[in-house]
């Protein structure tokens, strides 16, 4: 349960002297001076337990509601944060929780909250608030001294930039990540593990197979050390698509032991599938990959229709870009009648833009047209300014490419402008 107002056992006993209607002189008797009691409530000195106890009696409260200072409900709050599913609805809550642990100087719980945040605002592309918070959460692992926090802030810039597909930056990160957990002796560590993973995925991505291929030992051997079943699965995932890069007949035994690893988690199983797709495309297999995508979305679990358009986005991104576009628009037109049917404006945008892409690359510029400016309509209804702007100098850039001069100037003025407010 999230506490929604936090108190320190000094505005506690204020609080309920004062409905009592009591003084200070009241409260204290002979038991305590006025002074040291006026210093408690105005949280300058700690009471002691028989003081406490004292109070508790004298103001009928209860001795552990008393004692539960501000430092144990952040604690408290913090833990529920993370068991809470829909914790990305609680950014008021988190913000409050932040000033507390700012204000009495608990700086490794303001990482904490602040490592919340990240990552709501980076799962839902709120790139403006990111770049606000980014230099405060560095500031407090700072004030912190607290090594595996800093790892902590590192892993989340590190994600921050693979996911803007800064991959070289990305990398520098993970590096740094396992060169610090090395420095503090735990290269066992989950963390360790995971900067490892993601370093491979880097230089995958980066297209430089040999650096990943120099990996591979260190990957077996990570895999050995590591209880943890998703990313045993994780990186065997990274093994096989290694192995498609480079030519290495163990594919199928990394994959099959990537999937068993996933258990009976689906969607793990099924993103995984796209994963090796994507492998497969860039590596002149496009039937393959094309038949690794068909299961994919076959066996993607159909029960949530929010999880199962997020997929979908992966999949029509996927095949847009490696030109399937017949099968892009086919998944495209189902994703469209599933998120009109959830209502969801992010959706719904996606697939009309998915839909302007395909038909460009169709040279249907007229319907093009038509679905990148129901985009933008939706778009501007919820979208950040760097969306916004990024999106503006796309339609500029289209209408520039389709010898539309006039409106090409129109979006570049309007992106001009809106970059003045970024």
């Amino acid at each position: 349960m999230i506490r929604l107002e936090i108190l320190s056992t000094g505005e506690k006993i204020k609080r309920a002297r004062i409905y009592k209607g009591l003084t200070l002189k009241d409260i204290c008797e002979n038991k305590v001076s006025v002074s040291k009691m006026s210093c408690i409530e105005n949280n300058k000195v700690v009471a002691e337990d028989w003081i406490l106890e004292y109070i508790s009696e004298k103001l009928h409260l209860d001795l552990n509601y008393l004692k539960h200072d501000v430092r144990e409900q952040i604690e408290e709050n913090i833990k529920a944060f993370y068991e809470d599913e829909e914790v990305s609805n609680k950014i008021e809550e988190i913000l409050y929780n932040l000033e507390y642990a700012e204000r009495y100087e608990y700086y490794d719980l303001a990482c904490k909250l602040l490592h919340i945040l990240f990552k709501i605002y980076l799962d839902k592309e709120k790139y403006e608030d990111l770049s606000v918070i980014i230099p405060r959460y560095y500031d407090m692992c700072q004030k912190s001294k607290d090594e595996m926090l800093r790892v902590d802030y590192y892993m989340a810039i590190a994600k921050y930039l693979f996911t803007n597909r800064e991959f070289g930056q990305a990398c520098s990160y993970y590096t740094t990540v396992k060169k610090t957990l090395k420095e503090m002796n735990n290269r066992n560590s989950i963390q360790y593990a995971k900067a490892t993973y993601n370093e491979c995925a880097c230089y995958i991505m980066l297209r430089e197979d040999e650096k990943a291929y120099n990996m591979l030992k260190e990957l077996e051997e990570i895999i050995s050390l590591t209880y943890d079943s998703v990313l045993k699965g994780e990186i065997y995932q990274i093994l096989a698509m290694l192995c498609i890069s480079l030519g290495i007949d163990k594919f199928n035994e990394y994959e099959q032991k990537s999937l068993q690893c996933y258990g009976s988690n689906a969607d793990k199983k099924c993103r995984a599938l796209h994963n090796f797709a994507c492998s497969m495309f860039e590596n002149n297999q496009r039937q393959e990959g094309l038949a690794y995508i068909n299961t994919a979305v076959t066996e993607f679990p159909k029960e949530d229709k929010h999880v199962l358009c997020d997929f979908l986005v992966l999949i029509i991104d996927t095949l847009i870009e490696h030109s399937e576009l017949d099968l892009a628009q086919e998944h495209c037109d189902n994703m469209l009648n599933l998120a009109i049917s959830l209502d969801n404006l992010v959706y719904i945008e996606r697939a009309y833009y998915f839909k302007a892409s395909i038909l460009l690359k169709q040279n249907n510029f007229i319907m093009a047209e038509t679905y990148m400016n129901l985009s933008l309509d939706t778009l501007v209804k919820f979208g950040t300014k760097t969306q916004i702007y990024k999106r503006y100098l796309e339609m500029g850039s289209m209408y520039h490419n389709l010898g539309e001069v006039k409106d090409a100037i129109k979006f570049l003025n309007l992106a001009l402008q809106l970059e003045k407010k970024i």
